[in-house]
Parts: structure tokens; C-alpha cells; sequence
């Protein structure tokens, strides 16, 4: 299965204020509520922090990669932060740039792990990553829907 098959929606929020991972990720679940893709805000962050819980998503260069897959979802988002400055994620390690991936639980094919690992080989190209630490709204956007959405890159 092509991600291209799957509608996965692309919502960018750049200069974002948050002192903490929680604030973040409520600011970020929040939105999302307010968009329409979460229907319940405050168990869906549960479920973020559940995953969090098992193993931290901090993956390095300054990004974390929360995820969920929750019957609060209701269709598949990637969210990209670029807060103003870094926040302690976990331990020592902190974070610039924060994607946010949100899939409904009855998604197929393990459609968060596909996201997870696409972003996750994108992140590791520096040029990637400085397109992203500097582009405007509309161009993160349409960065992340090509690499992600219409299968570049891989």
C-alpha cells in the first residue's frame, strides 16, 4: 500500500510558544480538536503520552516524533511544530522542531509506522532538516506533502 492511497493531512504550525513536552503536544492536540481531527482532545493526548511512556520519541538534531494511534482520530494528520525555543523533551535532550503523527486505531496496514519510518529517513538528511528549521508555512506544507503524501524520496 502507497501512502498516496491513504488521505493523510498535512497541518503546520510554526513560532509556537511551550515551555514543556505536555504544553506542546496540548497546544498540538488542541488544533486538532478545533480542525476537526481529534474528537476528543484530552483522551487523545492520553494516548500521546502513552506512547511517550513506553519509549521517549526524542530521535535527535533537536526533533521529537510523538505519535498515536486512537480511536479518538479521525483521519490521519501529521502535525510540524517549529517552536520559538527548545524545550527539555526528555532527560537532557531537547527540541526544536516537534512532528505530531495522528491516525484513526482502525487505520490499516500499520499506517502510523509507515509515516513514522518515512519521516524518520527524511529527518536523518540535514538539507531536509534546514528546509524545515527555515521554509514559511505554506512551504513546510508543501515539503512535507510531497516527501510524505506523494511518495518522493523514497
Amino acid at each position: 500500500m502507497k501512502m498516496n492511497e491513504v488521505p493523510v493531512s498535512i497541518v503546520v504550525q510554526l513560532q509556537v510558544h511551550a515551555t514543556t513536552k505536555e504544553e506542546v503536544i496540548n497546544k498540538i492536540a488542541d488544533n486538532l480538536r478545533e480542525k476537526g481531527y481529534v474528537t476528543n482532545q484530552k483522551q487523545f493526548v492520553q494516548s500521546v503520552f502513552a506512547r511517550e511512556t513506553e519509549l521517549p520519541t526524542f530521535i535527535g538534531h533537536e526533533i521529537g516524533l510523538p505519535h498515536a494511534q486512537s480511536e479518538f482520530v479521525k483521519s490521519a494528520v501529521v502535525v510540524i511544530v517549529r517552536l520559538q525555543e527548545p524545550i527539555i523533551w526528555n532527560e537532557d535532550n531537547k527540541v526544536k522542531l516537534v512532528f505530531l503523527i495522528a491516525v484513526p486505531k482502525i487505520a490499516k496496514n500499520n499506517l502510523h509506522l509507515k509515516i513514522l519510518a518515512k519521516l524518520a529517513r527524511m529527518l536523518m538528511h540535514e538539507d531536509f532538516r534546514e528546509k524545515l528549521a527555515t521554509l514559511n508555512e505554506a512551504g513546510v506544507k508543501d515539503l512535507m506533502y510531497k516527501q510524505i503524501v506523494e511518495e518522493k524520496g523514497d
